[in-house]
């Protein structure tokens, strides 16, 4: 089973030890881990447009690279059968809110992982944004505060890891 792994992990090295974790875990229940921070095909392109001197030409070209990113991003997630998103913070990434919306109105089941322990709902108890949470509950997943706690459940047979 294929799961796309959304969240914020990749925007700091100080979190690959996290994300790294998170991913044996799934794996370790037979997942194969989408991440789009494991994508290494932009990575040339964005450092060559890091040194254009030019504002107006640097930020066109940052939105051409925004715009193929996003659609890599978009084919991984139809690929996907399920999505794992990383919750942790005081507000829910946007980029990983929208992932898992995108992969909810396509009928994928969602789950989530904030370990954070403040809860940044719209009401008290609440998480986190409850759109966010609807998402997740609405298509039969879960929210998980630990990472030992991630058991995933392939929709096809019913039980953890099994596709």
């Amino acid at each position: 089973m294929k799961l796309y792994l959304a969240s914020p992990l990749g925007f700091s090295p100080e979190y690959d030890d996290y994300r790294h974790r998170i991913k044996e875990k799934l794996q370790q229940q037979g997942c194969i881990v989408l991440d789009p921070w494991d994508q290494s095909q932009f990575e040339v392109e964005i450092e060559e447009t890091e040194r254009i001197s030019s504002v107006s030409d640097r930020l066109s070209i940052y939105m051409a690279i925004a715009t193929k990113i996003g659609h890599a991003n978009e084919v991984l997630i139809r690929e996907a059968d399920l999505l794992l998103a990383v919750l942790d913070g005081l507000e829910v990434d946007s980029g990983t809110a929208s992932e898992v919306g995108f992969a909810a109105a396509l009928g994928k089941k969602c789950y989530g992982l904030r370990t954070d322990r403040r809860d940044s709902g719209d009401f008290p108890g609440l998480p986190f944004n409850l759109q966010v949470l609807h998402f997740i509950t609405s298509t039969g997943g879960k929210v998980f505060r630990r990472i030992d706690e991630i058991i995933i459940t392939c929709p096809e047979a019913g039980t953890p890891g099994v596709s």
